[in-house]
């Protein structure tokens, strides 16, 4: 195909939007409004598995060692809860630290407990922030393993949670990709039909004189990749523009747990251009399927 027929071609498919503009208008509408609420949805995904990240990363173990355990035998603990690969972090906190941090949480009531100064029943203990939750269980067997553990305090809940959250909420943005992805794949295809329908007695004649299918193919193809490119646009700029926004009053806002969302919200920029990327992808994919697919039945007719 010569390139004078191509730009032809091409504006035939620019045409047809012109011609068609209410629906074009009407389609560009709705497909903005399904990859709006792709683009939230994934936000939404990637935001909570960070905050659940911050909790994974807050969640902390506390294994408390037998009395026996000092000196050499101490050291040799230390050095091998370092090398489990599931800890991050190990901190060791003597008897008397432990005691003065429960004296400090209990305010003013510590004082109840100074009479234990001298006769410190508390064992030695160390902090340990495991990288993931969901081999807590494995991890503390292998603490258990090591020797000289008394005992080990973990919150099985909480871990249960936070993954219960991320598998819920990884499954539920998986739904919602594919169902906005139909939706958004039968908006373009809509469009591209009724234009078809349109012009069918011009499409008739076109075959009738030979003109080949990637000749009455392309100005649909085109119609359905401005829609989509389109769409994309507007959809990208209005999420980034919404997200900024909601930054701004999470950071301005004097409510602790905002604060909290604020300091692990994931910055737009960080995801703007694989998510520009993929809606342009996306709009270009959906023009093209939507034109074969419908165009491409008539076309055997």
């Amino acid at each position: 195909m010569r390139g004078s027929s191509i730009k032809y071609l091409v504006h035939e498919g620019f045409e047809n939007i012109r011609q068609n503009r209410q629906i074009s208008v009407a389609s560009v509408g709705v497909l903005v409004a399904c990859l709006i609420l792709l683009g939230l949805s994934v936000l939404f995904a990637l935001n909570v598995n960070a905050m659940a990240g911050y909790i994974e990363s807050q969640n902390e173990i506390m294994v408390f060692l037998d009395y026996d355990v000092k000196g050499q035998d101490l050291i040799d603990l230390d050095e091998k809860l370092k090398k489990i690969e599931n800890i991050s972090s190990v901190e060791f906190v003597s008897s008397d630290e432990g005691l003065r941090q429960w004296m400090e949480d209990l305010g003013d009531d510590g004082t109840l407990l100074e009479w234990l100064i001298n006769d410190n029943p508390l064992q030695n203990s160390y902090r340990v922030v495991l990288k993931d939750l969901s081999k807590m269980n494995d991890t503390i067997d292998e603490i258990y393993n090591l020797g000289g553990i008394e005992s080990i305090s973990a919150s099985y809940d909480v871990a249960t949670s936070v993954q219960s959250l991320k598998k819920a909420v990884s499954l539920t943005g998986t739904a919602i990709v594919i169902i906005l992805a139909v939706v958004s794949f039968m908006i373009i295809s809509n469009t591209i039909r009724l234009t078809v329908f349109s012009r069918s007695k011009e499409i008739s004649i076109m075959k009738y004189v030979g003109a080949t299918d990637a000749f009455i193919r392309l100005p649909f193809i085109t119609e359905g990749i401005v829609i989509g490119l389109v769409s994309a646009v507007i959809a990208f700029f209005s999420i980034w523009g919404g997200y900024e926004i909601l930054s701004r009053y999470l950071m301005g806002s004097d409510a602790s747990w905002m604060q909290l969302v604020y300091q692990n919200l994931i910055p737009f920029e960080s995801v703007a251009l694989e998510m520009g990327l993929y809606f342009v992808a996306g709009g270009v994919f959906m023009g093209c399927l939507g034109s074969f697919v419908f165009l491409g039945k008539y076309l055997k007719v």
